[in-house]
């Protein structure tokens, strides 16, 4: 398990680490994916004191944290792990199969998912 999250101080730090986990090897890779221009995506991996350099705001960090699976509150501050409270692609399709199910349906569901969870499955 990868655990050099723990000693990443800065923000920027932070969000390079991010970005490399979720398999976007460039900024301009990470920059198309979120539909922005690489210079303004760089800017954020930037060292405070370099030039061009742009602090990530809160509402940059919720952007960047759904885009790559990361808290976002971990991201812009550095308080818990990457993953506190981040869903994986199994329960974002379970949640979005909920949501989309009739009201009387959600109850059933939930105890089918239960009872797979105490039975446990073999595959």
């Amino acid at each position: 398990m990868d655990t050099g999250w723990e000693y990443l101080a800065e923000a920027h730090e932070r969000l390079r680490w991010a970005r490399l986990r979720a398999g976007y090897a460039t900024a301009k890779a990470a920059s198309e994916s979120l539909g922005m221009k690489k210079d303004t995506y760089s800017a954020y991996e930037r060292e405070p004191g370099k030039s061009k350099v742009t602090g990530l705001d809160h509402q940059r960090a919720i952007q960047f944290g759904r885009k790559f699976k990361v808290s976002w509150e971990w991201l812009l501050l550095g308080i818990g792990s990457p993953f506190s409270g981040v869903q994986t692609t199994y329960q974002e399709r379970v949640m979005t199969a909920m949501s989309d199910a009739p009201e009387e349906e959600q109850e059933r569901i939930a105890k089918a998912v239960e009872a797979l969870l105490r039975t446990g499955t073999n595959g």
